[in-house]
């Protein structure tokens, strides 16, 4: 699936007007007698309502069957919602009860569809809900063309800017790379830290978007993007999208991080290149560190170097060899390495046996 803008459930909700909004609320609701109804409650003539009413079935937006005044109407095979809630601590929301404002968008998909999205949409405004501290929360989806887009955006701190505070990191852009590793989390008696992990592996594009920066993860891409951006957006976007048509399990995608037989999220895979800051090369033993952070907690670690085109001996010595001294429960694997990077692993894991 190619990729898609950011924003993208917004966009398809902005084409439609408020009136046409609520008219398809109605239908959701299944009210009879839709355009008599509609007209009487949004103050406009039956024949605006029915106009309106036929752009919405010639768009897929409605489904209609029957003649005249024994028409009914469906939602069609394209659907879009839009809410927002306030957030309140001493009055939390309820992630289930938000996904049951938005099932209808839903449940047309196919059951593997189905599931992820449930997976993503209730980990997601669940860490909005518990994490933000904002005052609102917005939540969008859209099943528009064959693909389905959710975004939920709060308007609090930012999640890098609170990982990098609540963990006493030195930058935004570090707290995104301890996010990319997985088990990261500000609130250890409530949650595990794997949720963003796994939902960024399970749909086809995964986005955050917060403090001028956004993290832009893609399944059919080795490497992950993590750019500036200039928009003035406050508090965090998080956008996941998937073609309706996926084969994706997300029962696959954990077994591959989690084995069955361990039933324990025990493998990650770090982007290596995220521990770059600025013009930075990767020469420290700091740097190595940054990356080595919590990769304890891990049985297996793989280490992806796309995009890194070189190392110093100091940063690969504090990997291959330290490290992997220090903890020989954890295998260190390495993938995407040019010749540059491989000749500073392979001397490093030389030195470690003697060679």
């Amino acid at each position: 699936m190619k990729r898609m803008d950011l924003q993208r459930s917004y966009e398809v909700v902005n084409k439609l007007t408020s009136v046409e909004r609520q008219v398809l609320d109605l239908v959701n609701k299944r009210v009879p007698h839709l355009t008599r109804v509609a007209a009487a409650m949004l103050g406009v003539s039956r024949q605006a309502i029915n106009k309106l009413v036929n752009k919405l079935i010639n768009a897929d937006y409605i489904k209609a069957e029957g003649q005249t005044r024994a028409r009914k109407y469906s939602l069609g095979k394209n659907r879009v919602y839009f809410n927002s809630y306030k957030l309140d601590k001493k009055n939390k929301l309820d992630e289930h009860v938000i996904w049951e404002d938005f099932e209808h968008v839903f449940d047309t998909l196919k059951p593997n569809v189905h599931e992820i999205c449930f997976y993503g949409f209730t980990e997601i405004v669940n860490n909005a809900i518990d994490h933000s501290d904002g005052t609102e929360l917005r939540v969008c989806a859209s099943l528009s063309e064959g693909v389905v887009d959710l975004m939920v955006h709060d308007d609090g701190e930012g999640i890098f800017k609170r990982i990098a505070r609540l963990r006493n990191l030195s930058s935004e852009k570090e707290s995104i790379l301890e996010l990319s590793k997985g088990k990261l989390t500000t609130d250890p008696d409530n949650h595990t830290g794997e949720g963003i992990y796994f939902t960024s592996r399970v749909f086809d594009n995964f986005y955050i978007y917060s403090s001028g920066h956004l993290f832009d993860h893609n399944k059919e891409r080795d490497i992950d993007f993590l750019l500036e951006h200039n928009h003035d957006v406050e508090g965090t976007i998080v956008e996941m999208q998937i073609d309706a048509n996926s084969k994706t399990s997300q029962q696959d995608v954990f077994d591959a991080f989690a084995p069955a037989d361990e039933f324990s999220f025990s493998k990650t895979v770090v982007p290596v290149r995220l521990a770059i800051q600025g013009k930075e090369n990767l020469v420290s033993r700091s740097q190595a560190k940054r990356v080595l952070s919590r990769l304890d907690r891990f049985k297996t670690v793989i280490l992806d170097f796309e995009g890194v085109e070189n190392i110093g001996q100091a940063f690969a010595d504090e990997i291959f060899r330290i490290f992997v001294k220090k903890h020989p429960e954890v295998t260190i694997l390495h993938t995407n390495t040019n010749d540059n990077v491989l000749k500073w692993i392979k001397r490093a894991e030389n030195t470690k046996m003697g060679v």
